[in-house]
């Protein structure tokens, strides 16, 4: 029997968004022929774009969470560098969301990206420049929408 992980997911909400979308399918499709343990952990309660086939939980959740935990924006990583339970701590830079914010709030921003025990994930290859231009931090790889096979073999390098 394949290894089997717990993987959670640290999202602002799940309404109808492309990220949100892209998780829930992608997690939906993976799980069907897999035996790893998803959680998505939101900050904000929504209905949900798609109908989940796994948990899904408040935020303050994680607390507890032994698995892999991938945070999805600046708050939420944030979160994440607070926490001690996962075994491993990933920021899967969705959007570069710090380009919006005119240099409000820089200290929250790139201590979301500065902890040295939380890895960086880009989506493209020039979300990966901007985020090493950015943080003065190489970007473990990059990852295109969601793709939770490729994720799975990350966590388990």
């Amino acid at each position: 029997m394949p290894k089997s992980n717990q993987i959670g997911f640290l999202v602002d909400e799940l309404s109808a968004s492309q990220l949100s979308f892209n998780l829930i399918k992608n997690i939906n499709d993976y799980s069907e022929n897999s035996h790893d343990d998803f959680v998505v952990f939101f900050e904000n309660s929504t209905s949900s774009i798609l109908n989940p086939n796994f948990s899904l939980m408040s935020l303050n959740e994680m607390w507890s969470f032994g698995g892999c935990l991938i945070a999805t924006n600046m708050s939420t990583a944030n979160s994440l560098r607070k926490c001690f339970a996962p075994k491993k701590k990933f920021f899967y830079v969705w959007d570069l969301e710090w380009t919006r914010r005119h240099g409000r709030d820089f200290e929250f921003s790139i201590q979301a990206f500065s902890d040295p025990s939380i890895e960086l994930i880009a989506r493209s290859k020039d979300h990966a420049k901007a985020i090493e231009n950015y943080c003065n931090r190489k970007v473990k790889t990059i990852v295109r929408d969601f793709n939770i096979e490729k994720l799975v073999r990350i966590i388990n390098e």
